[in-house]
């Protein structure tokens, strides 16, 4: 499977939970001592560092982007246009077989080629896996000359006699089964190996295959035999792949295992990849395209201001613009049962040298610890009875208007006192005195218009902010409140002292100035019950 198909386990970038860990998946491919590359449409897009070594190439420009057959000799094209066009369905593989590698310098390099049809950016594409084999052919044409068997390789060579015996045992083979030679020569190959095994029937497949054998102390080894045949038997080269089906094995569990979610994304914003928290939480499947129309996916996105996040301002998106790591919160409303999610998502570049590179998105569910900080927030900036925004809030949105670019329109600031409040807290208790304040709180914001603000200072005095003065404001204020207030069986007449300023583009008052003032001018029209302005 390419780097680029990320639905299968060997798929290093499609089980990455942090940019930590996707550098942990891309080992198993760039530190693979086998050429790994993909061609699409016969251009070379991606070779492993293994194969730029093989190459003899420098820089990535050396071969990425150049016609694949620039690096096969030419009696090895015919054969692996033959072999590549037999594969008709995706994740198909073609078997083992010979090819001739030119590298940049003009050595060539005898390479056992396997093909896999697979999907690269959401287009055919085919991968190719090269291993050298010059070490093997070195071992088995000292077979061949009946020459000593070659102890330096690190592979398992048997050597089979036509009736399945052992015949040759290296140190390699040795080492790998944990089966010292005396006690493997001249007994069947099965034994050695642990499983039955049958030299001829892998000639049959190919001539290589993976298998699991069995190690003297009863473990499992997953090993790739490559056989061939000899004038006096077989030759099984058994290449000892545990540690790498073991690493893959484990980081499948551990990303399937994690309560974060992660999601791969190809460069047009398919999902190409999800671990199991990352399905349960978006109620998505793999191939699900996010970009384009939102109303099609399974759940919304919004902000923390509980509004839609545009497309270009999603962390995926900043991500794919800078190629840097982008952090946000976000919320998640699923269509199918409306249940929201607050995610703390943080958007990583997978394949950095990529001309199209797919994003890791890895995020962990903050809904109570979010929701928490919210409600901590609004009780530190919000009156605990009307829920009005307190004297903090109100000079911080008090500064914002006044800092507002390119503010033609006068503010209009009016400091609210309800004329002989006490006495209804004396006469009918707090509890009607609470009632009292919360249906006036509610009546001061209906009256302004939907751009203007209202907070409680404290006791029974408000404060209202109208970012676009028209002079009436006062009056409306005075109009609503006229209207007697029904609670606890007791219908209520309250008034109001107003004072206030007019804040014109060029004032130089900071929002504390301009509150004072406002206070100071709700004093002068107490004993009037009027309301004055000072501009």
């Amino acid at each position: 499977m390419a780097p680029g198909e990320r639905e299968g386990v060997g798929d290093p970038e499609s089980r990455s939970a942090s940019p930590g860990l996707a550098d942990r998946y891309r080992v198993l491919i760039e530190h693979s001592p086998d050429a790994i590359g993909v061609h699409r449409r016969g251009v070379l897009v991606y070779l492993n560092p293994a194969g730029m070594q093989y190459l003899r190439a420098e820089d990535a420009a050396d071969v990425i982007g150049h016609p694949i057959t620039e690096f096969i000799a030419a009696e090895s094209v015919g054969p692996m246009l033959e072999r590549i066009a037999a594969l008709d369905a995706h994740g198909s593989a073609s078997a083992a077989s010979e090819a001739t590698v030119l590298a940049l310098d003009g050595t060539t390099l005898t390479m056992e080629a396997v093909s896999v049809r697979t999907v690269w950016n959401g287009e055919p594409a085919y991968q190719v896996i090269l291993r050298d084999l010059t070490e093997h052919k070195a071992a088995q044409k000292a077979l061949q000359k009946q020459a000593a068997l070659v102890q330096h390789v690190s592979d398992a060579i048997v050597g089979v006699s036509p009736d399945g015996l052992v015949s040759t045992w290296n140190p390699a083979a040795e080492s790998v089964y944990g089966r010292p030679a005396a006690d493997v020569l001249g007994r069947h190959v099965s034994y050695a190996v642990g499983v039955p095994c049958d030299p001829a029937a892998i000639l049959a497949v190919g001539g290589r295959q993976y298998e699991s054998h069995r190690h003297a102390d009863g473990s499992t080894l997953a090993v790739m035999v490559s056989a061939a045949q000899m004038p006096d038997g077989y030759v099984l080269v058994c290449a000892d792949q545990s540690a790498v089906r073991r690493a893959e094995e484990h980081f499948t569990a551990v990303v399937e295992s994690l309560e974060a979610g992660v999601v791969v994304l190809d460069h047009a914003g398919r999902i190409e990849s999800a671990n199991l928290a990352a399905k349960t939480i978006l109620d998505i499947r793999v191939g699900v395209a996010t970009a384009g129309q939102a109303s099609v996916l399974p759940f919304r996105v919004y902000g923390t201001d509980e509004g839609p996040i545009h497309p270009l301002e999603h962390p995926v998106a900043i991500t794919r613009k800078t190629g840097q790591p982008c952090q946000a919160v976000i919320g998640i409303e699923r269509r199918r049962d409306g249940r929201n999610f607050w995610l703390s998502l943080t958007a990583t570049m997978l394949n950095g040298g990529d001309p199209e590179p797919s994003i890791v998105a890895t995020f962990v569910d903050v809904t109570e610890t979010y929701r928490m900080s919210m409600q901590l927030e609004h009780a530190a900036t919000h009156d605990d009875l009307t829920g009005l925004p307190n004297r903090p809030l109100i000079l911080a949105r008090l500064d914002e208007e006044l800092a507002r670019p390119a503010r033609e329109d006068s503010i209009a600031v009016l400091f609210i006192d309800l004329d002989n409040f006490k006495t209804i807290n004396d006469l009918h208790g707090h509890t009607v005195g609470d009632a009292v304040l919360g249906v006036v709180a509610d009546r001061l914001t209906r009256a302004l218009p939907a751009d203007a603000f209202v907070g409680r200072i404290g006791g029974d005095e408000f404060v209202a902010v109208v970012s676009r003065c028209v002079g009436t404001e006062a009056d409306d204020l005075r109009a609503e409140l006229t209207t007697p207030i029904e609670t606890a069986g007791r219908v209520l007449t309250v008034t109001a002292s107003i004072g206030g300023v007019t804040v014109d583009c060029g004032d130089t008052r900071s929002a504390l100035d301009i509150l004072d003032d406002a206070d100071h001018e709700m004093y002068q029209a107490k004993p009037l019950g009027q309301y004055l302005v000072n501009p």
